[in-house]
């Protein structure tokens, strides 16, 4: 209901709804009205100048029988004032004619009825009321010429007094007469107006309908074709050619039908292209609505759950989820309108699936928010993960056995070879010692290895365990460099550090720490490529420490940098192979700093060096527990 208006009240249910309709009936209505108006307006007019005319005619009657009457007056000739009285009552419009002296007695009056005159003996003495405009008989009041007086249907009994003077006034003249015959030729005339208005207005009504026949037969058919669209894309409508309006809407909707042909085969062909992509897709791909409808589901999470397409379109997410997993699903579904965290919108999460024969087996399950006309929906990547995880058990077996069956026996052999080669088992030969040596230091190189690789298992699996203290990170360098100062003599490289004038207290593992200084150390006097000098510094700001190790080689080249903390990373520069070495320290550095809560990165330029730098966070009045990364 428009303004909250019961319907009954309404204006616009009274109103055709068709716009031809609407036209007719605005024109029709509106020429009516100006015939009226302009008809009334006339008679009006007309009426009013002959009722002007009437009264002046009046008033000069009653002046020419007041100029005549006077002397008889004087004489009490009431003969010649009856005949005066008869003789001018036949002037139209009146009805009597009634003369009184001074005292108000009369001298005579005549009547006229239906054309006929008489006199009238049955006098009464009345009092004159001079005026010279009309006063109505039955009030006594003055009659104005207004349109109201004039248009409506009021016939009153007029008169108008005037004096008999001879020097002073000897009596007084009444002249009563009615407006009936001219208030009839005025209705006579509205009425005529009226009908002409009417005959207009229809008049005007066939000429409209003549001409809109056509333009709105042509918006009819426009009107259809447009609701056809759906239904027959491509289709073109004839164009009416004598309205423009029209015309030009025939045309956008002709080039409408075509661009929405063009668009429906372009979708279409889109939405194979994406269904041939999801189809092909080694992941499976499951889009549910809020509620958790399944919405669709591809040919790779067919494959996964062993269910078809038509088994899970329109029923839950949970029939592909053990019941452990459940409640957690309907969580997340009951607050998708929350802020979701990283593991639910945008990342992934590991849990497990159920396949159609019930089988439960673990899948990564990424989820992502989007909106489908105006509706929330997600989108579930899934990977079957059943494989990786054998891979990873193998893994974790094969290091289980490195560590447990390969490491002991391979310490006793280096130790054995060690000792052979400080003589304790006497003088050998210089080729045998030669061989002793070389066969210490590969040992040495594979329990270095073992220990990266347990270290990197431990960092990936969440158990690399760190005490973290308040510790003086200064010292921990100091101690760094005299531990590797015999490998950079090797070199011919020394360590150059100036020690700040105060201690530089860190929240830490000193242990880890000094690891990761010993990888960075020993990989800048590897790749120093002759120069003799590796420069250290220490410096803190409000929050964090930071360690800086400069060495001045060749660099890092630009086509390895984003690879420099990744596993067995090694550039090709030259010298990498001849200075050995696992691939294995920047990234387990990188996993002890980040897992410290500090940062580390690096900055080259070829051909003048490469600084490697960390940070760690400032100590803290409280010192920490154990932890693990």
């Amino acid at each position: 209901m428009p303004n909250g208006l019961p319907e009954r009240f309404r204006w616009d249910r009274w109103l055709p709804h068709r716009l031809s309709s609407q036209l007719l009936m605005f024109v029709g209505v509106i020429v009516a009205f100006a015939a009226v108006l302009a008809g009334s307006l006339f008679i009006y007019a007309s009426a009013k100048q002959t009722r002007n005319v009437v009264s002046e005619q009046i008033l000069f009657l009653a002046k020419s029988i007041a100029s005549v009457s006077g002397n008889f007056i004087i004489t009490k000739d009431l003969l010649s004032v009856e005949e005066v009285l008869l003789r001018n009552a036949d002037f139209p419009f009146v009805e009597s004619i009634l003369i009184v002296d001074a005292k108000g007695r009369p001298l005579g009056e005549v009547t006229k009825k239906d054309g006929v005159i008489s006199p009238n003996f049955k006098l009464q003495t009345t009092q004159p009321i001079f005026s010279s405009a009309p006063i109505d008989v039955a009030t006594g009041l003055i009659i104005d010429n207004n349109w109201w007086n004039i248009l409506t249907p009021y016939q009153p009994s007029l008169e108008i007094w005037y004096p008999v003077k001879a020097g002073a006034i000897l009596g007084a003249i009444r002249i009563r007469y009615s407006l009936a015959s001219l208030q009839s030729d005025t209705w006579m005339q509205l009425r005529r107006a009226l009908a002409f208005a009417v005959i207009a207005g229809l008049f005007v009504l066939l000429l409209m309908s003549l001409l809109l026949r056509a333009p709105m037969r042509a918006l009819s058919e426009t009107t259809e074709f447009a609701k056809g669209l759906n239904k027959s894309l491509g289709r073109q409508i004839t164009i009416y050619g004598s309205t423009i309006e029209i015309s030009e809407l025939s045309q956008a909707l002709n080039m409408l039908s075509q661009q929405l042909l063009y668009q429906e085969r372009a979708l279409a062909e889109r939405i194979e292209q994406n269904q041939s992509i999801l189809d092909n897709m080694v992941d499976g791909v499951v889009t549910v609505d809020a509620i958790g409808t399944i919405r669709s589901f591809n040919v790779a999470a067919s494959t996964i759950f062993g269910y078809r397409l038509e088994d899970v379109l329109g029923r839950n997410f949970k029939k592909l989820m053990p019941d452990s997993h459940v409640m957690p699903h309907d969580a997340f579904m009951g607050h998708h309108d929350l802020a979701l965290d990283a593991t639910m919108d945008g990342g992934s999460r590991e849990l497990e699936g159920r396949r159609k024969n019930g089988e439960i087996f673990p899948m990564d399950l990424g989820i992502s928010r989007s909106i489908d006309h105006d509706e929330v929906i997600f989108i579930g990547i899934v990977r079957d993960v059943t494989e990786r995880r054998r891979l990873e058990r193998l893994k974790s077996e094969f290091v289980a056995t490195v560590s447990h069956e390969l490491r002991t026996p391979l310490t006793s052999i280096h130790g054995a070879l060690k000792l052979i080669e400080g003589g304790i088992t006497g003088p050998i030969p210089a080729p045998a010692l030669k061989m002793v040596s070389l066969a210490q230091k590969n040992s040495q190189r594979l329990i270095v290895l073992i220990n990266d690789l347990l270290d990197m298992e431990k960092l990936i699996a969440g158990k690399m365990a760190l005490v973290l203290d308040n510790i003086d990170l200064v010292e921990i360098v100091q101690q760094a460099m005299l531990e590797n100062q015999v490998y950079g003599s090797t070199l011919n490289v020394k360590f150059v550090f100036n020690p700040p004038s105060q201690k530089i207290k860190v929240t830490a593992d000193a242990g880890r720490v000094a690891q990761v200084l010993a990888n960075i150390l020993s990989n800048a006097v590897k790749f120093s490529s002759g120069a003799t000098q590796v420069d250290i510094r220490v410096s803190s700001t409000d929050a964090l420490a930071r360690v800086e190790i400069e060495d001045h080689g060749k660099g890092i080249p630009l086509d390895f940098q984003s690879e420099i903390f990744s596993a067995f990373a090694q550039a090709n520069n030259g010298n990498t192979r001849n200075q050995g070495g696992t691939g294995l320290g920047l990234k387990i550095s990188k996993g002890l700093i980040d897992a410290m809560h500090g940062e580390i990165g690096f900055d080259t330029v070829e051909e003048l060096g490469t600084t490697f730098w960390f940070t760690l966070p400032l100590a803290k009045e409280n010192s920490f527990t154990d932890t693990k990364a």
